[in-house]
């Protein structure tokens, strides 16, 4: 029965063989591991979008300046460095619809992005812009920085758990594993969908908010951050 089953296996790889050049040429066991940790952050990230609408430009530019002069005066006065703020993006639009009296109305928007690596001025700071007038599109994350470490510390596992998928595979048809023949943090994409394996991509999302329907206490919240890492091995057979 396992001459069966070896012979079947052999007879539908050579397709692939023919078909995908990347496959080894070798007996090998494919195998896939992940692990995931829940780990305190200690940086948090802050971006949203200062506008200013008016017929004269000069004006809507203006009210944008004053804008950003007084959120670096907040960062100023919660001692965090004024280099943590980036102002960017900036643009001039011009409003759709009806013209206000005959004019034209303007938009002058820009982006900002601001570090925050002292979390204890993470509320004073989120409150404070929230307080203020033109803000919109607010989103936050966090992050560590220990991210090194921990990535490190999760790959470990990751191999650790693809080992001992291979392993148990290889027992069930009496063999051992061998040497490892290729590894990849992530999924190995090409040999993946050879053998039609390939599930979608992932994506992340984050939803931008509107001032008028944020949740303001979501906003303020320091939010634990799940890190996770995969990897794929070919493991030789013996």
């Amino acid at each position: 029965m396992l001459q069966k089953i070896i012979a079947i296996a052999t007879l539908v790889l050579v397709p692939f063989a023919a078909s995908a050049g990347q496959l080894p040429d070798y007996p090998f066991i494919h195998a896939n591991g992940s692990s995931w940790a829940y780990v305190p952050p200690d940086v948090g990230e802050i971006d949203f979008e200062i506008w200013g609408g008016h017929t004269n430009p000069e004006a809507a530019r203006q009210l944008v300046e004053e804008r950003i002069n007084e959120v670096r005066a907040l960062l100023a006065g919660l001692g965090l460095p004024a280099a943590d703020i980036e102002i960017r993006d900036v643009r001039k639009e011009m409003r759709k619809g009806e013209p206000v009296g005959g004019a034209a109305q303007y938009d002058i928007k820009c982006g900002v992005h601001i570090k925050v690596a002292d979390l204890s001025k993470w509320k004073p700071l989120v409150s404070g812009l929230l307080n203020m007038a033109n803000l919109d599109g607010f989103m936050t994350g966090f992050d560590t920085s220990r991210r090194a470490q921990v990535d490190a510390e999760l790959i470990g596992e990751a191999i650790k758990v693809a080992r001992g998928k291979a392993e148990a595979v290889a027992a069930g048809f009496g063999r051992k594993l061998g040497a490892v023949g290729g590894v990849s943090p992530g999924e190995l994409k090409n040999l993946t969908r050879a053998m039609g394996m390939a599930a979608s991509d992932q994506s992340r999302f984050t939803r931008a908010v509107g001032k008028s329907e944020y949740d303001r206490d979501g906003l303020l919240m320091i939010s634990i951050i799940k890190l996770s890492q995969s990897v794929d091995v070919i493991f030789k057979i013996k």
